[in-house]
């Protein structure tokens, strides 16, 4: 029974479709469907249902699907410690990025990776959704928060990024420069809905008050939120990183500037190490590694140990 065999049986589980895993490998499906078929000969029982061309696991695909993942993995991190640094690190990432401003230099990064690790194919999806990623497949995902809250995932801290609150001259001019809390909540403020439905109302001013905020214009967009913003539309809060561009060229006024801003953690998200191939580990010490020794995002800790979720 070859183990390359096996990988594959895994690819077309991990992606869901036979047409993937033939791209992911640039394999004739023909030769991945007999490869699977002799797999099965081997092992004297049926890992697919096949029927419309579809590929369901059978009860026996399930167990051996499950019973093998951790088996490879540990095979390879085992090679990896034999045959280093000769041996190359193989296999298919699937990452899930939020659209926010680092994105383009996060995307860099893994440009690079892979120029590195040229055995290593990725899929990068651009999501604000927040998936299960056993569920989905999903090796890494990045995310934002003061706190996760998914106890069945491993979360990696990263940096902090500060938070502000932002307008036009033009709406200052036809609405009043707000001062205070008490004047935000009079204005018409551009407000987030995030992945599970939450629309951001309650907002952090300063350290130690939050405030309700509303407004007539809800998304989960930043990029949106900012033209919205330049229309004359209303106050956002944003990432100081989103908005300096505009600061710099007057498009922009930062309100507020007294108080201090408030600020959102970003971490590498992905399940138990257990679950982790030797390609999504590879993967995630590089990222942490270049952030560490970047300025992505404005480090507040070098404190880059493992915290559950």
């Amino acid at each position: 029974m070859k183990t390359e065999d096996i990988k594959l049986f895994h690819q077309i589980v991990d992606s869901g479709s036979l047409n993937r895993t033939s791209e992911i490998f640039s394999l004739p499906k023909s030769n991945i469907s007999r490869r699977i078929k002799g797999l099965e000969e081997e092992l004297n029982i049926l890992l697919f249902h096949r029927q419309n061309r579809a590929m369901q696991l059978t009860d026996a695909g399930v167990k051996f699907y499950d019973k093998t993942k951790t088996i490879l993995q540990e095979l390879e991190v085992g090679l990896q410690e034999i045959s280093a640094p000769s041996y190359e690190v193989s296999g298919h990432l699937r990452i899930q990025l939020l659209p926010l401003p680092m994105l383009l230099d996060i995307g860099r990064m893994i440009f690079r990776f892979m120029d590195i690790y040229p055995k290593i194919s990725i899929e990068i999806f651009n999501s604000s959704e927040d998936k299960n990623l056993l569920d989905n497949h999903i090796d890494v995902a990045l995310r934002v928060g003061e706190k996760l809250q998914d106890s069945s995932l491993v979360a990696r801290s990263f940096g902090e990024t500060s938070f502000g609150f932002y307008c036009t001259q033009q709406y200052i001019k036809e609405h009043g420069l707000p001062l205070t809390a008490e004047d935000l909540k009079k204005l018409n403020v551009i407000r987030y809905r995030f992945p599970n439905g939450q629309i951001y109302s309650q907002l952090p001013f300063g350290k130690e008050l939050s405030i309700e905020v509303s407004g007539n214009l809800i998304m989960n967009s930043v990029p949106l939120m900012l033209e919205a913003c330049l229309q004359n539309r209303g106050i956002i809060f944003i990432p100081e990183q989103a908005a300096d561009f505009y600061l710099e060229k007057g498009m922009l006024v930062r309100l507020f500037s007294d108080i201090e801003p408030s600020i959102h953690y970003g971490w590498l998200v992905y399940p138990y190490r257990k679950h982790l191939s030797l390609a999504a580990r590879t993967f995630i010490d590089y990222i942490l590694s270049e952030v560490e020794n970047s300025a992505l995002l404005t480090c507040g800790s070098n404190d880059l140990r493992d915290t559950i979720i």
